[in-house]
């Protein structure tokens, strides 16, 4: 086993980071090392800007969770929620095993062992592993379907971040539509105000005079 961490430890060595190298545990606590690493083998799949470097444990996970999604599972490698916050705390040994996985990963891509793990394409991005059976189905090699993997996220955020767009503004649009339902009712109570007989003091003083103007005798007819 301390062979296996040998040979790692070199495999480190081989890769340029921009951290200098201390305490591998608190080094890699933040994801960012790593990140690093991936992107020299994979990338097209490592945005590195999606990443920098953090201090809180909160901080940290939302590294490792970010890199767990979008890079280490198209890779095939998942990281639990436990498994991420001991990294995160940097527990002896937790980053030593990932990283063995992440080498055994790299190896086997770069002998071209990866491109005879193909996955199946009918309706399902399930892999399947070794494949050499049922060769009249359509198969691509992992290179391929992760490139494909990582434009389709691409697209499904640019798809949500238009949703909530439209979604906004739908709702601006009720606002309006209630608001003009307000206004439009309190025009028509104005008009219907408006078209009513006057009241008031001035109003029946007016009314009492064409009462009496109608009974006053006609002059000429009582001469």
């Amino acid at each position: 086993m301390d062979g296996d961490y040998e040979e790692l430890y070199k495999w480190i060595e081989e890769h340029s980071i921009t951290r200098p190298k201390r305490n591998i545990n608190r080094d890699f606590a933040d994801a960012l090392p790593l990140v690093e690493i991936l992107k020299q083998h994979y990338p097209k799949l490592v945005e590195v800007h999606n990443y920098s470097p953090k201090n809180s444990f909160s901080q940290k996970l939302i590294n490792w969770e970010t890199l767990n999604n979008k890079v280490l599972k198209k890779i095939r490698i998942t990281l639990t929620k436990k498994r991420i916050e001991q990294l995160a705390k940097a527990e002896v040994g937790v980053i030593e095993k990932l990283l063995m996985e992440v080498k055994k990963k790299v190896e086997s891509k770069s002998t071209g062992d990866e491109n005879y793990e193909v996955f199946y394409l009918e309706g399902s991005n399930s892999p399947v592993s070794k494949v050499h059976s049922l060769p009249s189905k359509r198969m691509v090699p992992t290179a391929v379907l992760e490139k494909m993997q990582a434009d389709l996220e691409e697209k499904n955020e640019a798809v949500e971040i238009l949703k909530n767009k439209v979604d906004h503004l739908e709702n601006l649009l009720h606002i309006k539509e209630e608001r003009i339902k307000d206004l439009s009712v309190q025009l028509q109570n104005m008009a219907n105000q408006s078209a009513r007989p006057e009241s008031g003091p001035g109003a029946k003083f007016f009314g009492f005079f064409q009462s009496s103007s109608n009974v006053v005798a006609d002059p000429i007819k009582n001469e």
